[in-house]
């Protein structure tokens, strides 16, 4: 990082230099420019996925609490000014965190469009599916569920980050599918929406929180789809 950070300095005193003494050809002189402009964006877009990566590492193994910015920039042997740079606070870092998992898989994908029982359980399943795949997704299921304190101010800050990013909480688009299917006729259930979104929830983060932390050998997929998900989907009413 610090030698980068030198060659680009060399580099910007020699264009200052070029342009001073008036040897420069113009369409020349704005090639070689876009070049490293293009060229510093992309090493930008590299450190920054580097910090989410060790971020999320970090997260998952020592928890929330217990990881600064001191600690990530220890590991990728970074200043803690070059991660500021990127992340003003651990708060932002929390919710980048969270916006780059949402970037490679949306929890509940389809949940909007869910008319039925049995299309709910799918998103379940896809959505297990795709944590068996992902060892980050793994990493950061680990960590919401086990590594990090959920204070009232730090769900406030992390609400209004996402909302700005405009990135939903799958639980509320969960409980608007709960409100749809029950205005349909297809849950007679009398209990409320979030109460059944809530059920819906227990159980798929209950299955994982064995399997991740307890280490139980279990099939994660078989146990969603013939265990208690499937005897939400018949008794709902």
């Amino acid at each position: 990082i610090i030698i980068t950070t030198l060659i680009q300095c060399i580099f910007l005193l020699f264009l200052i230099a070029y342009v001073s003494v008036g040897l420069y050809n113009t369409h020349v002189f704005l090639t070689v420019l876009y070049l490293y402009m293009r060229r510093t964006k992309e090493e930008a877009q590299e450190t920054r996925k580097l910090i989410l990566q060790t971020a999320l590492d970090c997260f998952s193994t020592q928890g929330y609490a217990l990881t600064t910015f001191a600690v990530i920039a220890e590991r990728i042997k970074m200043t803690k000014g070059a991660i500021f740079w990127h992340f003003d606070s651990k708060e932002h870092l929390f919710a980048e965190v969270i916006a780059w998992m949402h970037e490679q898989y949306q929890p509940l994908k389809g949940i909007e469009s869910a008319t039925s029982l049995d299309a709910v359980k799918q998103c379940f399943m896809e959505w297990a599916y795709e944590i068996s795949l992902n060892e980050n997704h793994r990493r950061f299921l680990n960590f919401i569920m086990s590594r990090v304190e959920w204070s009232k101010a730090l769900t406030e800050s992390l609400s209004s980050r996402l909302d700005g990013m405009m990135i939903q909480d799958p639980f509320l688009a969960l409980e608007a599918c709960m409100d749809r299917l029950k205005a349909s006729g297809e849950v007679t259930s009398d209990l409320s929406s979030t109460s059944i979104a809530v059920l819906f929830s227990v159980t798929f983060f209950g299955v994982h929180r064995e399997a991740l932390l307890r280490a139980r050998e279990i099939d994660v997929r078989e146990t969603l789809s013939r265990g208690l998900m499937g005897w939400l989907c018949r008794k709902t009413s």
